[in-house]
């Protein structure tokens, strides 16, 4: 169901307090920014599944922010960090009392990121339609297949959930879950302080780089892309700083890779770094 009214919002927020356990996922737009633009929000309790319109200003999601940040409801997730990256970004905390079913999966052993559609497949035999997963979640409105995707999206997953929680407790692992979600819940990653930038990028040998480079490029990087509110990669991509920041790196190479950049504060806020790095 699509909630337009704020009577119909809380009417669901009062059956979640009765079920005590709500479904979470949400839907976002990340395509030319840094930060994601939310578009929809998807609930469901044990009996029903609602859509909740984030662009819809008529509604009041003081409502929802009570179900994410009740100690008394668990919320589940699947694949949760994106989604609490989009709470943290409007509330500036984190929801309360959650669980993610992804990293309940890689407890038991099976996979350590298998996907929605495939837990699906594999714990209940169900199989759903993840064609839109890609697609412009800001246009409105909606159409009737996006409306049943992403209710598709939260409608199984506390059957999921429950049927996980029946083999953690089979293999007396269950007491154990909320240790594995210690990096989830981590509010740094969510932050995302420029100067812990240079963390995201993947090095095999750290040692073939030059540490404080890499760490002042990326730093500047994130604060840039902060700002203008672009994508990262949009700036200057990981290969790139990965390549200048290399100890046997040519640096005539290096400056073709600085003139390529197409922001010119950007780039010359990088020569100057790369420049004091090399004298």
């Amino acid at each position: 169901m699509l909630i337009h009214t704020n009577d119909q919002l809380k009417k669901f927020y009062l059956k979640c307090q009765k079920h005590e356990i709500v479904a979470v996922d949400t839907e976002f737009y990340r395509v030319n920014t840094y930060y994601p633009k939310f578009c929809l929000l998807q609930m469901a309790t044990t009996d029903e599944t609602v859509l909740i319109d984030p662009i819809n200003k008529k509604l009041d999601l003081t409502l929802v922010k009570k179900i994410l940040y009740s100690s008394q409801i668990l919320k589940v997730f699947h694949a949760a960090q994106q989604d609490l990256e989009i709470f943290f970004n409007l509330y500036k905390k984190l929801p309360k009392n959650i669980i993610d079913t992804q990293i309940c999966i890689s407890i038991l052993g099976i996979s350590n990121s298998l996907g929605y559609a495939d837990s699906l497949d594999f714990f209940l035999k169900k199989k759903i339609d993840k064609s839109y997963q890609f697609v412009d979640w800001r246009k409105r409105p909606l159409s009737k297949k996006k409306i049943n995707y992403a209710s598709n999206d939260v409608k199984y997953l506390i059957q999921l959930y429950l049927e996980i929680v029946e083999r953690l407790k089979k293999k007396k692992i269950f007491k154990d879950i909320y240790t594995h979600h210690c990096k989830l819940l981590d509010r740094k990653i969510y932050l995302k302080k420029p100067s812990l930038a240079w963390k995201k990028i993947k090095i095999n040998n750290k040692n073939a780089h030059k540490l404080n480079l890499l760490k002042e490029i990326c730093k500047k990087r994130e604060m840039t892309a902060k700002k203008k509110n672009i994508p990262v990669k949009r700036l200057i991509r990981d290969q790139d700083i990965k390549y200048i920041s290399n100890k046997k790196t040519n640096y005539i190479d290096v400056v073709k890779i600085l003139n390529s950049i197409k922001n010119k504060p950007f780039k010359n806020e990088l020569k100057k770094i790369v420049l004091e790095h090399n004298n």
